[in-house]
């Protein structure tokens, strides 16, 4: 393998195409739009200024760092994932993690997690299938976690036909994951058959070497104290949002417990599988009015607090994103990072 440069500038060549804008655009605008408008329907602008007006200015710069604190425990939890494939320092997880999720915020298609993997990918010297499969993993655990949110609070809050569908319907693709996970694991790990099957050698077929590196990038993790690991900075990650929202909302005097906040997490988060435009703007205001009315909050105030917990977390990672590009670029071009064991091409 040659030392090829890893980039030529900030975002890898061919990670973003126009045509995943183009769809991103055609989708998610339209979306974005019926949610906004469901969210502001016979809502009293004035109401909503005054709620904004009336919020601590001290508490809502509290909630900045501790919201953030997800880009990076889900950078380490990304890091444990990935174990041994790749020794890379805890910052340059991070710098990737905060870029990707940079990237979906201005680019319509959220393919900011397609950028971090195509980037991990060429800094490693790992098979591109390997790294998004990584990152396939990654989210997986996302999804995971936030259906345990839900399932959780849904004995402590009515239950709108809605929120039962959704609760329905994330528990399916929950499970549907793990198994995807387990069987993945099975192959990779006890199946000698399979093992053979999954060669990423220069001589096997294209078809057999990117199906080998996408098995061995969904089945990292070989022993219980990883996935425990994993699993805890999961928690943590999505902990760390449920404290920054509620100090949001105590900055705003919202009648919301941590309860009611982590409740807010599991519906917010899951919803974000929605297509939208960059930001979430729109779907994200829709999903939290009708979050809040679960828990009695009234509309200009759960709008209110929408905008507020939004620009939060927007404003930070969009003001970090050029600097997290700048540094993987300035640290990593003209170098490349061995993969521990990987030889191949």
């Amino acid at each position: 393998m040659s030392d090829a440069p890893v980039d030529e500038g900030a975002i890898p060549r061919g990670a973003i195409s126009a045509r995943t804008i183009v769809l991103g655009l055609l989708v998610g605008l339209p979306l974005s739009a019926l949610f906004l408008w469901l969210a502001i329907r016979g809502v009293s602008f004035d109401e909503v200024w005054d709620a904004l007006a009336s919020a601590n200015p001290w508490l809502v710069l509290l909630s900045v760092p501790i919201i953030l604190c997800i880009v990076v425990f889900q950078a380490l939890r990304w890091r444990a994932l990935i174990g041994d494939g790749a020794d890379l320092p805890r910052r340059t997880y991070v710098a990737l993690n905060w870029f990707g999720l940079g990237v979906s915020n201005v680019v319509p298609g959220r393919p900011g997690d397609i950028v971090r993997g195509v980037w991990f990918g060429r800094i490693t010297r790992m098979p591109v299938a390997r790294s998004l499969a990584s990152i396939g993993v990654d989210r997986a655990f996302d999804v995971i976690t936030l259906v345990i949110i839900v399932l959780v609070c849904l004995p402590f809050v009515s239950h709108p036909d809605w929120l039962m569908a959704l609760a329905l319907a994330g528990g399916i693709i929950a499970i549907g994951l793990l198994a995807v996970l387990i069987a993945a694991w099975w192959a990779a790990h006890r199946s000698e058959r399979a093992r053979q099957w999954m060669d990423e050698s220069a001589e096997a077929g294209w078809l057999r070497r990117q199906a080998g590196a996408l098995m061995r990038g969904m089945a990292t993790m070989d022993h219980l104290a990883q996935v425990a690991r994993v699993t805890g900075w999961s928690f943590a990650a999505w902990g760390a949002w449920t404290l920054g929202a509620w100090v949001v909302a105590t900055a705003m005097s919202l009648d919301m417990t941590l309860g009611g906040a982590l409740f807010l997490c599991g519906v917010a988060g899951l919803g974000a599988a929605i297509p939208s435009s960059p930001g979430q703007i729109g779907t994200f205001q829709w999903l939290a009015v009708v979050s809040l009315a679960v828990l009695g909050i009234g509309r200009a105030d759960a709008l209110a607090f929408s905008v507020l917990l939004q620009l939060s977390i927007l404003i930070p990672v969009i003001i970090g994103t050029p600097l997290a590009a700048w540094w993987l670029t300035a640290r990593y071009h003209g170098s490349r990072a061995a993969v521990p064991g990987d030889t191949a091409g």
